[in-house]
């Protein structure tokens, strides 16, 4: 009996040693998760994502690996459809923090995916950029979650500017997106700007719609 224990304690321990040599051999794979909307509302925006990220790797892959700390290492992505939907883009990158185990993550795009999977991306710890997320809401308090654009606070006041200075209105009307977070802020931000700039009231008609809304008879009878 006690040999037979030795012989299984002598079994586990080369199993052990050859595990810990395979772990060693073993390349590093670096993985970028692309978090894209493939279908829905936006599809081409994410077809284009999709073929810059691939002639991204294609530039590493010819490069022998991307280079970290004099070392270079092989490239994977992890390409998730979010759908043009909020809760998709959360499911996706909790899918590839959690289970793909990606070092940073590209995307999503636009404010109503960005805002809710930034939350995701800074719970994990995991470094996600935005590329066109304007609203606030994508990086503040988020230390792991960055963006690759000027901020809805920005944007609002350059286009009152601009249509005062360059057409010499006084009066605005503003017609947006109540289902999506990008025209919702920028909206906000502009109405701000232009009452700031020319007075209370001045921007006579503050008028909302939905996404895939078609019958706009209503707003623009008040506009």
């Amino acid at each position: 009996m006690k040999k037979i224990a030795v012989l299984a304690m002598v079994a586990f321990c080369m199993a052990m040693m050859i595990s810990s040599l395979a772990m060693g051999a073993r390349k590093t794979v670096i993985k970028i998760g692309i978090n894209a909307p493939l279908t829905g509302d936006i599809p081409k925006v994410g077809e284009g994502t999709k073929y810059a990220a691939q002639m991204w790797l294609e530039d590493i892959e010819k490069a022998g690996g991307l280079e970290v700390g004099g070392k270079k290492y092989e490239v994977e992505l992890v390409i998730e459809d979010n759908e043009s939907k909020a809760e998709s883009a959360v499911k996706a990158n909790t899918k590839m923090i959690t289970q793909d185990d990606v070092l940073a993550i590209v995307g999503p795009q636009s404010s109503k995916q960005a805002v809710p999977a930034g939350e995701v991306a800074n719970k994990y710890k995991t470094v996600m950029i935005s590329p066109w997320s304007t609203n606030p809401n994508t990086t503040q308090d988020r230390p792991y979650v960055f963006r690759g654009c000027f901020l809805d606070p920005f944007q609002g006041p350059v286009v009152a500017n601009f249509i005062t200075d360059e057409f010499g209105f006084t009066k605005a009307a503003v017609l947006y997106d109540v289902a999506s977070d990008y025209p919702k802020g920028l909206a906000e931000v502009f109405k701000q700007a232009w009452e700031e700039k020319h007075g209370p009231g001045s921007v006579v008609a503050y008028e909302s719609f939905t996404t895939k809304d078609t019958d706009f008879s209503s707003q623009l009878t008040k506009l």
